[in-house]
């Protein structure tokens, strides 16, 4: 479950080690933890996802609340609609991505995404949605192991995800649960126009049918970057496209 909150909050050395060609053992890796995540049958049920946050997010030496709503559906669509708390002031905040367009509503002023912005918006909602890991048995997705971890002091095991004009993503499994743990993947930051690793770390799995992770951490350049806290998750077969229409 994602977003570019979700690679906000939403997903990394992206080591040097040895990546091979799309592999048996990759493949076999992605299998036991949708498996344990709820299976292909159920997880593949569920295009959608909406759920309540709130968190902080640490930049330029300050630290800001936030509560929230946020809605994701497929590789292209989401929708973060956010409080942010600055010094007792409140700013609302909504990014809205629908597929081939998307916006930014600040202070009741809508403006549409520039090319840049788009591309980059676009690159952070795939990488989330692999997170949902059912897309990964498509064949366009090439998986190739790259190692083991440590993730929370508990050993791990990555594997790679490539997708045709998509960055790669790696995704980490803790060898015990087979539970995604970490993800990693390079972005882009809003406002320096920098480009760093940003890893993501999950926790607080819901141990329901289909498990969630509820609690996030996120790190950019190994630097905290945010950390969230997910309630009232509600996974959905299909939202209306209007819940994506621009805010």
């Amino acid at each position: 479950m994602r977003t570019k909150l979700a690679a906000m909050l939403s997903v990394a050395f992206l080591a040097a080690v040895p990546v091979r060609a799309d592999d048996a053992d990759a493949r076999a890796i992605v299998d036991k933890a949708i498996k344990v995540m709820g299976g292909e049958a159920e997880l593949g049920k569920w295009k959608a996802f909406t759920s309540k946050i709130k968190g902080d997010i640490h930049t330029q030496g300050l630290k800001i609340a936030f509560t929230g709503d946020l809605a994701t559906q497929g590789a292209d669509q989401e929708k973060i609609s956010l409080e942010l708390d600055i010094d007792g002031q409140k700013f609302p905040v909504v990014e809205v991505l629908n597929r081939t367009r998307g916006w930014v509503k600040i202070a009741g002023e809508t403006t549409e995404m520039d090319r840049e912005t788009l591309a980059e918006t676009l690159e952070q909602a795939h990488a989330g949605w692999v997170t949902s890991l059912v897309p990964l048995k498509d064949k366009a997705f090439t998986l190739a192991t790259v190692g083991d971890v440590q993730v929370d002091g508990k050993p791990a095991v990555g594997v790679r995800v490539s997708h045709a004009g998509r960055r790669d993503v790696n995704l980490f499994f803790d060898k015990a649960t087979h539970l995604l743990v970490k993800t990693e993947a390079r972005v882009k930051d809003d406002e320096s126009g920098k480009e760093m690793t940003e890893e993501t770390f999950m926790h607080g799995y819901d141990g329901k049918d289909v498990q969630t992770a509820l609690k996030l951490t996120v790190e950019r350049d190994g630097e905290l970057y945010l950390e969230a806290e997910l309630f009232d998750a509600k996974l959905e077969e299909k939202l209306d496209d209007g819940v994506f229409a621009m805010p």
